[in-house]
């Protein structure tokens, strides 16, 4: 683990002044404390996202690292202050801020609320400092349940747990235990937790993260076991030939979160490895693809819970033994289909693979064992000012697969871009200033849980054939008059921490060549699309 060791000492480097950087350091401001500089410097916002105050739990594991030895002390007063803001927002009405003000987000109030509370116990900032804040937030946590993004509701079980250290009178036990129930039955039987109909690795590592906040707290033999099972599902992907996810995750992130897995694989048997290997195949620059997934995350993302992850890792590192690794060849093979969230790898005969994922439109990614590549995510129909898009995440999907093959027939979803805009945003405040937290149902349906409209029906067949893969493509419904053009890389359903630079935004394809051929009339358009090597 020397290798993961050094990969993200040299990230801390880079992150922590940076992170800083996010963080009002003026004693004397009023804001001192606050991490949104859009805020507090730029005043290019009108609230602070106070989400981002994990910042100071960041620089509360950091000042316990090499790096920051001679400046320890600031990094801890820092992050006292940092709680100290937070309690100052959080008594406010409509606390708990991300997006837009009073918004009563549940992440904010999730991730924020964990991250002070564990300042408190850690002793950076005394419990008399916090404690209205805290009162206000386990409220909410306690009459909250979020079903549909599993890891935002873990981060916020386990903020209860932290709380009910700090003040048993806060948290009723039944109550607490009900919610732990609840919160841990939301996993898959094959690992994963639903994040917006679907799993998402990165999503899930964020999960694995607040599970072991959680384990600390309680000893519960079943969160155990949860992390376990979240992180034998990560290894199907890491571990394949494909070695992640990417845009085939549910919420189409491509980060990954190290502490959870680090902490996992110094504690496994050596006899096991797995999740040493998949901490090796995600963390380690000399063994993973020449882009990582690090190089694109935003100064946001690194003051959340990405910054902090790398701190809690790296410390993790420097206090333990490093285990014995067990090459990952060696490991029990993994099964090719998961069917509970659609994902399928195809194999050919000369040992490329592919992975398809049925319930978002069978999006394909496909390598060789030369590190040739190719993507293929579906269609986008325009018709009348409308988009219609078969890259859509959702349950509504028929699907099947095979060793051989897979197929998934659906109709296409609907979409138009929202333009941001002073009107829009003058009634999104006063909507939440009335509404509160009510509100956010009515915004998520419009850009996230969008319903398939019955205009065109898709089908997609997705097989090799000897070395090539071929994709059989029929939509149905079809004018003279749509525009049917490839989808690129980006998904059009949002999704705040997607959208990340990535290589393949400009490269679908390296070392092969596509060819298609495309008959429509009759209202019907079909295609069928060979991926095939370009031998030079």
């Amino acid at each position: 683990m020397n290798d993961v060791k050094r990969f993200l000492e040299a990230t801390a480097k880079q992150i922590l002044p940076r992170i800083l950087t996010q963080i009002s350091r003026d004693p004397g401001a009023p804001f001192h404390g606050a991490c949104d500089r859009n805020w507090w410097h730029y005043k290019i916002r009108d609230f602070p996202s106070i989400i981002l105050q994990q910042a100071g739990y960041a620089l509360s594991i950091a000042a316990d690292l090499p790096l920051a030895s001679s400046t320890g002390g600031q990094l801890r007063e820092l992050a006292a202050a940092s709680a100290r803001f937070w309690n100052q927002r959080a008594v406010l009405h409509g606390a708990f801020e991300e997006y837009y003000p009073y918004e009563q987000g549940y992440p904010p109030v999730a991730f924020s609320t964990l991250a002070v509370a564990k300042l408190c116990q850690q002793g950076i900032v005394t419990l008399a400092d916090v404690r209205p804040g805290l009162v206000i937030a386990a409220r909410q946590l306690l009459t909250r349940f979020e079903a549909e993004a599993a890891n935002q509701q873990i981060a916020g079980t386990a903020a209860l747990s932290v709380i009910r250290s700090l003040d048993a009178s806060l948290i009723a036990e039944p109550e607490f235990q009900q919610i732990l129930s609840r919160t841990l039955a939301l996993q898959h039987g094959e690992g994963w937790f639903p994040e917006y109909d679907g799993p998402d690795l990165g999503y899930l590592s964020v999960s694995i993260d607040c599970l072991w906040d959680l384990f600390d707290q309680t000893g519960d033999s079943r969160v155990r076991q949860a992390i376990t099972m979240a992180a034998d599902y990560t290894a199907w992907f890491v571990l394949s030939p494909i070695g992640a996810a990417g845009m085939h995750n549910s919420r189409n992130t491509d980060y990954f979160v190290p502490y959870g897995l680090v902490r996992l694989a110094l504690e496994e048997a050596p006899s096991s490895g797995r999740s040493s290997a998949v901490v090796r195949g995600i963390f380690n620059r000399r063994h993973a693809r020449s882009f990582h997934p690090f190089d694109a995350v935003d100064d946001r993302y690194w003051s959340h819970y990405i910054g902090h992850s790398v701190f809690r890792a790296l410390l993790l590192l420097e206090k333990a033994d490093a285990p014995s690794v067990t090459s990952s060849e060696h490991l029990t093979p993994l099964p090719s289909r998961q069917p509970g969230s659609g994902h399928a790898l195809l194999k050919s005969a000369s040992g490329a693979c592919a992975l398809i994922s049925t319930r978002k439109g069978s999006i394909a990614t496909a390598v060789w064992p030369d590190g040739t590549c190719a993507n293929d995510f579906g269609w986008i129909v325009e018709s009348s000012g409308k988009l219609f898009v078969s890259h859509w995440s959702s349950n509504d999907w028929t699907v099947g697969s095979t060793d051989e093959s897979t197929t998934c027939e659906g109709y296409l979803v609907a979409h138009k871009e929202f333009v941001s805009s002073p009107g829009k945003h003058i009634v999104l405040r006063i909507g939440s200033f009335l509404l509160g937290r009510r509100l956010i149902r009515s915004l998520k349906r419009l850009v996230i849980f969008k319903k398939p409209q019955r205009t065109y029906l898709f089908s997609r067949r997705v097989t090799f054939e000897g070395d090539a893969l071929v994709i059989l493509d029929k939509i149905t419904g079809v004018s003279d008059a749509d525009r049917i053009t490839r989808a690129p890389r980006s998904s059009k359903r949002h999704v705040a921490s997607a959208d990340s630079f990535h290589p393949e935004d400009f490269e679908m394809m390296r070392g092969f060549a596509k060819s298609e051929t495309i008959k429509r009339g009759d209202g019907l358009f079909e295609c069928e699309t060979r991926y095939v090597k370009a031998f030079s």
